[in-house]
């Protein structure tokens, strides 16, 4: 009778928690409402409304790990509470962890084909993920739309894909609605890949007027004056970039690999290559760059992981190919060399433009 007695206190008790946690939550009182709901969590380890709701709790407290966590709990517990799939999506989107977060979206969406935050938000991801064609159809299917969030996504998708006069289309309309940051970003990198780099320029300063901490826009004041030929003052801005978001890949990487064209130290260069690749380990440029950096130093088969990592990951990277062939070579492995060139001289028949590529270089045959 004891025992039943104490195993209902401890019920009540663990109920009341939950209610407790509700209450907290309702009232913003996020420590409390987490104390509660773990709490609870203690005598029923297995209820998905409560894991939800920790979740919930952690995200707004920004502890997106934890709430990772609880999350999967939750799904794991009831695998037929698929709303939980967004909540989990948002978490991995916060961590920048784009392919959990894309699977996330993609099994919400499973249930609910139409939802639009989360066509979106899918739309966005495919865009980090640098799935720039995807992009581009997903944020077609938001369309048409005054949301101006979605044109500048879609525009931008448009001129990562080499469509930059379909993007400088679409952004024309904005322009009228008013200005922002992003607008002026996204229309510099249209400008830019049309080869237009006064126009590229004025609309990126603009976006500096406007928010001087924009990410990636020292990148492209840099990629503009590094074409233009003013590599000093390139290489100043994307130290700039590098300085306001020390743990961003793309601007690791495009400091690194200036760094290493203008003569600079070879050593902090590939500390910044290591750094993007740490980041992004399968960055097609950053494994090139990091490996041509090795093979002067001698060390071709160190080389060749990254090399192999950076034709897999883009199949057209004529330079990669090149050198992958040239370290087959001298590793001795001819066959494999051969098949490479091979590919090289397909690539250099193809004429690929690379214009959107700032530090492309000629075709090796």
């Amino acid at each position: 009778m004891f025992k039943r007695l104490l195993f209902c206190t401890l019920t009540l008790a663990a109920q009341s928690a939950f209610d407790r946690g509700n209450d907290h939550l309702r009232a913003g009182r996020l420590a409390d409402a987490e104390q509660a709901y773990k709490l609870h969590l203690k005598t029923n380890p297995t209820d998905a409304q409560a894991l939800a709701n920790l979740g919930a709790v952690q995200a707004r407290r920004e502890d997106y790990a934890s709430a990772i966590v609880s999350y999967q709990r939750a799904l794991k517990a009831a695998p037929s509470l698929t709303p939980i799939f967004l909540n989990l999506g948002l978490a991995h989107y916060k961590q920048r962890q784009w392919p959990q977060a894309l699977g996330a979206f993609n099994e919400f969406l499973k249930f609910q084909p139409a939802h639009r935050q989360t066509l979106q938000l899918r739309a966005l991801t495919l865009l980090e993920l640098e799935s720039f064609p995807e992009a581009a159809k997903a944020f077609e299917a938001l369309t048409p739309t005054n949301d101006a969030t979605v044109l500048i996504g879609l525009a931008t998708a448009y001129t990562k894909s080499n469509r930059a006069a379909e993007a400088q289309k679409l952004l024309g309309p904005l322009l009228d609605q008013g200005t922002s940051p992003e607008l002026q970003l996204t229309l510099g990198q249209a400008y830019f890949g049309e080869g237009q780099d006064a126009d590229a320029m004025a609309a990126f300063q603009k976006a500096r007027a406007l928010n001087p901490n924009l990410p990636t826009l020292g990148l492209h004041i840099g990629a503009v004056l590094w074409r233009q030929r003013k590599l000093p003052e390139a290489v100043a801005e994307f130290r700039g970039e590098l300085k306001r978001f020390p743990a961003d890949a793309e601007a690791n990487f495009t400091l690194g690999t200036a760094v290493a064209l203008t003569g600079g130290d070879l050593k902090e260069s590939e500390q910044l290559l290591r750094k993007a690749l740490a980041q992004k380990p399968n960055h097609p440029r950053a494994n090139y760059q990091l490996a041509k950096l090795v093979w002067q130093q001698r060390k071709a088969p160190e080389a060749i992981p990254c090399l192999e990592r950076a034709v897999k990951n883009d199949p057209d990277l004529r330079e990669a190919y090149y050198l992958l062939g040239r370290v087959y070579q001298e590793t001795g492995r001819k066959a494999d060399s051969q098949r490479v060139f091979a590919r090289v001289k397909e690539l250099a028949d193809k004429a690929r433009s690379r214009q959107l590529d700032l530090f492309s270089e000629p075709a090796q045959q």
